[in-house]
């Protein structure tokens, strides 16, 4: 395998209005476009009918109706989610086999899930990615409590509920997801004040309030640019 384009960055898929009277374009950032991974590749076989079973071989691992997993030896820890985007010809001289794959990606690499558990009402997560990064609290309720608030610096979600001992509590920052004990509940939440924070590239700190009425963790997976 060798690869052919590997972006450095996706294209931005930002928009620019043009404005009669003013000088130049109003800018308005987006988010990034997909990523386009190509890849030349070669199979070598000791006989025709060999390459012509390790053609279907590929194939069969080519095939997917979503997006798989797509991750290279020299990236370890990191992972892209793409789909094959055109046909794939197949190309031979005697017992070798040529052909090209064109993935369309994300447009972030992602790493493998990072679980922290909160100790004294704070858990202290240090994002080993480049970008902003969402993350998963679950809390099992140890007391009686009227609310669950999680900050991270000014930002905070703030769940409002009479929690009774042994109930839990699903937050989810990427898909405002809120569960209490397996049931949605976005409607407990404090929608004026709350806002679904991502957690910064570097260090990151995290507290519960009110202090000691359960036990929770934090969990992540870094991504990068």
């Amino acid at each position: 395998m060798r690869s052919k384009n590997r972006q450095l960055l996706p294209e931005p898929n930002d928009s620019y209005v043009q404005v009669p009277g003013r000088q130049g374009s109003i800018l308005f950032p987006r988010e990034l476009a997909d990523r386009r991974i190509d890849l030349d590749c070669a199979v070598l076989e000791t006989s025709l009918p060999d390459l012509r079973v390790k053609a279907r071989d590929i194939a069969a691992w080519l095939h997917t109706t979503d997006r798989a997993e797509l991750s290279f030896d020299d990236e370890p820890g990191k992972y892209y989610r793409g789909k094959l985007a055109l046909a794939v010809d197949f190309e031979h001289l005697a017992t070798m086999g040529q052909f090209s794959l064109a993935f369309v990606c994300e447009p972030l690499a992602y790493g493998d899930q990072v679980t922290t558990d909160f100790v004294s009402d704070t858990a202290n997560m240090d994002n080993a990615g480049t970008a902003p990064t969402p993350v998963i609290i679950d809390a099992e309720f140890t007391v009686v409590a009227d609310e669950f608030i999680i900050s991270l610096g000014d930002y905070y979600i703030r769940v409002v509920h009479d929690f009774q001992p042994g109930n839990t509590l699903h937050i989810n920052t990427e898909t405002a997801l809120i569960l209490i004990n397996g049931s949605r509940a976005l409607d407990k939440l404090d929608w004026h004040n709350s806002r679904f924070f991502k957690l910064a590239p570097g260090e990151n700190n995290l507290t519960i309030t009110p202090a000691n009425v359960c036990t929770a963790t934090a969990k992540y997976a870094p991504r990068w640019y």
